[in-house]
């Protein structure tokens, strides 16, 4: 992959992203943002969840 790092974070292409999707998103889970660039220009960030939600029963929530 021929990402750039800026700030911290990755900068690929939209091409990148869809030839390497799973590993792209094997980085994320593993923490990393990644910006994508369509034509040069930033379009999306794609970056880990910060919290996901989970059920809890009703009778727990007291």
């Amino acid at each position: 992959m021929t990402a750039r790092h800026i700030g911290g974070m990755k900068t690929i292409t939209q091409r990148e992203l869809a030839a390497r999707s799973k590993a792209v998103l094997d980085d994320v889970e593993a923490g990393e943002v990644h910006h994508i660039t369509r034509n040069g220009t930033e379009i999306a960030e794609v970056r880990p969840i910060s919290s996901r939600r989970r059920f809890v029963p009703h009778q727990e929530r007291r």
